[in-house]
Order: structure tokens, then C-alpha cells, then sequence
């Protein structure tokens, strides 16, 4: 089956219209930062927005072009990492990242804003690698 480009498109432009604005508040001073609550609600918000596409693009790539039904974004990047798309490096930062989705939506009181912040200001980078290797694949 072949993939459907305008679907990953989407999602990516989706990927980094959030991301621009994570930069926009990662690179805030701290006592600005934190000066509003709002600033860590949306950051939260972008950041879940960014994961939920990554692992829509990759569920999409499993079905599309390794015909492979997934259950959990964590088995996704496994999948894409067997099939050779995904280097095992990368592949898990992506699986580190759905934990930290995880505990975001599920067990928030688990993590630590300033974690979250930090986060954010370093490992964002890992979305760009994503979206460089899925581009490889037209």
C-alpha cells in the first residue's frame, strides 16, 4: 500500500506549528516563564500535540507500508526500527518520549514542570529527526 503524503503533511505541519511555539516558550527567561501558569499549560499542550502526531505519521507508515497493525506509538517505533527506517538510537528517544506523553496525560502529578520545561529545551530534536527520516522515504 502506499503512503499517503498529503496525510503526513498535514500532521508535520501540525508537528511544527507546535514546536515553533515550544521554542517560543522554551526560550522565555525563567521568571518570565513561570510568571504565568498558562506558559506551562500551553507547553504541555504543544508538546502532547507534537507526540500525537509523530505517532500518527508512524502507525501510518506501519500499516501503509509494512501492512503491521500496532497497539501502542512505543511498538509503532519498534516496528519502523525492525524495518530499517528507524535507527535503534532514535528509535529509543521516540519510545522514551511516548513514557513521558504517558505520564503527561495519564499520571501528570508524576513529573515535575521544571522537568517538563528542561524537556523541552533539550530534547526537542528528536521530533526533527523523525520527520527527516519519514521525508526519505519519497
Amino acid at each position: 500500500m502506499e503512503l499517503d503524503k498529503e496525510k503526513i503533511k498535514n500532521r508535520f505541519s501540525e508537528m511544527n506549528e507546535a514546536l515553533q511555539e515550544i521554542r517560543r516558550l522554551s526560550h522565555l527567561p525563567d521568571n518570565e516563564f513561570w510568571s504565568k501558569k498558562e506558559n506551562m499549560a500551553a507547553m504541555k499542550y504543544y508538546l502532547l500535540q507534537t507526540i500525537e502526531a509523530t505517532g500518527s505519521v508512524c502507525a501510518h507508515i506501519a500499516a501503509k507500508k509494512f501492512n503491521k497493525g500496532v497497539s501502542s506509538f512505543g511498538e509503532c517505533f519498534e516496528v519502523l526500527e525492525k524495518e530499517g527506517i528507524l535507527e535503534g538510537n532514535l528509535s529509543v528517544r521516540l519510545k522514551k518520549m511516548v513514557k513521558f506523553r504517558n505520564k503527561l496525560i495519564h499520571r501528570y502529578w508524576e513529573i515535575e514542570d521544571r522537568n517538563i520545561l528542561e524537556y523541552a529545551r533539550n530534547d526537542i530534536g528528536d521530533f526533527a529527526d523523525f520527520m527527516k527520516v519519514v521525508n526519505k522515504l519519497f
